[in-house]
């Protein structure tokens, strides 16, 4: 079942595993905490959403809307839920990354170096902005220590990810300044 399942499937239905919800509150659920890490907009999630209910892995009930139509409120399945135990331990398909940043930096030695320092300014001050929300959000998750086998300790886990992340990449950037502020010394 996993390999007609796409990786927003998959990501739909773990957010499933933790509450039933209509196709808004799913998009909701991806902006945070997993837009963090995975993005979908509402339409792919709609699409995936109705791959899902084709396969048996979700269903939905009706329940009364706040305009004329009821909305639908979708759960995860038995199946479903199987298909997501099975999915979550095995490996990750092999996936060139896409780093526009990266490409760039590949690509710098044609730019003014000036100009790419300011670039690399904005850059570190989004990753620090987001380290400070990480770091944030972590006290608040370390002081609940949620244990394995509940939706928190998968908070938990990808919050430290996320957190290692942006410390690597802010000094990434803080070492990709200081090479270009060299390159503008003189000899």
């Amino acid at each position: 079942m996993t390999a007609t399942t796409s990786t927003l499937g998959f990501a739909i239905l773990a957010v499933l595993a933790r509450a039933d919800s209509t196709g808004y509150e799913i998009a909701g659920r991806m902006r945070h905490p997993i837009g963090r890490f995975w993005t979908a907009s509402y339409s792919q999630i709609h699409t995936d959403l109705q791959r899902l209910l084709a396969a048996d892995l979700v269903e939905y009930a009706t329940a009364p809307g706040p305009g004329p139509q009821d909305k639908k409120v979708y759960s995860i399945t038995a199946k479903g839920l199987g298909a997501l135990r099975d999915w979550v331990t095995q490996p990750p398909r092999p996936q060139p990354e896409r780093d526009e940043l990266v490409l760039k930096t590949y690509a710098a030695w044609l730019a003014d170096p000036a100009t790419l320092i300011e670039m690399f300014r904005t850059a570190l001050r989004q990753h620090e902005e987001r380290l400070a929300e990480y770091e944030s959000a972590w006290v608040a998750v370390e002081e609940r220590a949620p244990a394995f086998g509940t939706p928190g300790f998968g908070n938990m886990a990808t919050l430290r990810c996320g957190l290692t992340y942006e410390r690597h990449r802010a000094e990434w950037c803080r070492w990709m300044i200081d090479q270009l502020s060299r390159s503008l010394e003189p000899s």
